[in-house]
């Protein structure tokens, strides 16, 4: 019987593509679900170890410090090209973050300490950066699609936002089931964690499993391997330099700031207009799961073949839309009165956020050979984790000036700036780069 690797090129890069991407999606899913599992136990279990407000702050901004180094770092190190006879760096940072969350996960089953809970935190928030690598070794199995056949623009836009999208769906749909199953089926702190240990082994085994990418290197691969540079020098992204990418940063930044500021007064506000209790927030986020999970399976890609993929044109005016939905949603959720209202309204973000993402994030995947596009979404992932610790503090200076106007207009107002931003320089910036990419390629 014939084997993937006897099929013909496009055959055997389409067959990779499929069994990579279904593999990727599945073993991101069981990592969000180990992580979810033990959310409804996790304030109870702070409680009981004594961690007050202050110890909670202070692990939220070292988790986010540790993910901002890891993921500049693991990200760039995915990119090296030195270890294909190992599996592949990206495949080796994939069992990395595995392990590491594993690592994690067993330390918190065997303590019973504020320092145990400390250190269960540090291995998965500086090496688990698994859903930044599997969207760099996507774009690896895209590329090799492309090369084997070459695809026109809008075929090969909206086949990396269904792959994209099928990564943010099995994200989203974890994220639904995680704390529903943690909080009716598993009793206790420690049975939510042993099941996210059985969760986190089945991911390993499906990191195992996914196939080999085959980087597509150019004149200068060897000159630019990360794994022949100093530390420093490996962190050094010429990708991440271009004006594509810097429009990628500042957009990502300021919906990253507008997310965490918008945070510091929502969850309050939903308490003084409905009397939010802990069943009616794990009603609201299983929502938030479901629809941000249809939005990245189904929505993207739907949206893009009917509107966005005809001319540069259509595919900004989406992204357009998306913004003004994303701003003019939150405003509308955080005035009205009615329940049903700020659910259709949350509807509409979460999924303008989801089909928003999924263009973001393929069209990133073509900004870089793979030499370097892992260390591009690793920069991208450290300037939102620094937006993350920034933002809260921003929320609450704003709150001296006014204790709910100015979180909220602000949040409009980095709306707006990402709204120009997009419409200024999208087209200009980041679609003419695919088509230098593309030609490099060539």
């Amino acid at each position: 019987m014939p084997s993937e690797n006897d099929a013909p090129p496009l055959t055997s890069a389409q067959q990779k593509l499929r069994k990579g991407t279904i593999y990727g999606a599945l073993s991101v899913a069981l990592l969000t679900l180990s992580f979810s599992l033990t959310m409804p136990h996790m304030q109870g279990r702070r409680d009981e170890l004594g961690c007050d407000s202050m110890c909670l702050g202070s692990m939220t901004s070292a988790r986010s410090t540790l993910s901002l180094m890891g993921s500049a770092v693991i990200g760039r190190w995915s990119d090296s090209t030195s270890m294909q006879a190992h599996g592949g760096a990206r495949k080796i940072c994939l069992l990395v973050g595995s392990l590491a969350t594993l690592l994690g996960l067993v330390i918190a089953a065997n303590t019973n300490s504020l320092e145990g809970m400390w250190l269960s935190l540090i291995p998965g928030a500086l090496f688990q950066q698994n859903f930044n690598v599997l969207k760099a070794l996507f774009s690896d199995y895209h590329d090799e699609v492309a090369v084997a056949h070459e695809s026109s623009t809008k075929q090969a836009s909206s086949d990396r936002a269904a792959s994209v999208g099928l990564l943010g769906m099995a994200v989203g749909l974890s994220f639904m089931m995680g704390p529903l199953a943690g909080a009716t089926i598993l009793a206790t702190f420690e049975q939510a964690t042993w099941a996210a240990i059985i969760a986190t082994v089945l991911s390993l085994i499906l990191v195992l499993r996914l196939p080999q990418s085959k980087p597509m290197k150019n004149d200068k691969t060897d000159e630019q391997s990360p794994s022949k540079k100093s530390f420093w020098s490996m962190l050094n992204v010429p990708a991440a330099r271009t004006p594509a990418a810097i429009l990628f940063m500042s957009i990502r930044v300021c919906m990253a700031m507008a997310f965490h500021i918008f945070q510091t007064i929502w969850t309050a506000s939903l308490k003084s207009r409905f009397d939010f209790g802990p069943a009616d927030h794990g009603k609201f986020m299983s929502f938030i799961g479901l629809t941000y999970a249809l939005s990245q399976g189904f929505v993207a890609k739907y949206l893009l073949q009917a509107f966005g993929a005809n001319t540069p044109k259509d595919r900004v005016r989406v992204v357009l839309a998306c913004c003004a939905a994303l701003g003019l949603g939150r405003y509308v959720a955080f005035e009205t009165n009615s329940l049903v209202v700020v659910y259709a309204m949350f509807g509409l973000i979460v999924t303008a956020l989801g089909v928003v993402n999924t263009v973001l994030t393929a069209d990133t995947s073509r900004l870089a050979s793979s030499e370097e596009i892992g260390g591009v979404f690793g920069i991208l992932a450290a300037v939102e984790n620094a937006a993350g610790m920034l933002g809260p503090i921003l929320g609450g200076l704003l709150a001296y000036i006014h204790p709910i106007r100015a979180p909220l207009l602000a949040v409009v107002g980095l709306y707006v700036v990402v709204f120009a931003l997009v419409w200024w320089g999208y087209e200009r910036l980041v679609l003419k780069s695919h088509e230098k990419q593309a030609a490099k390629t060539k």
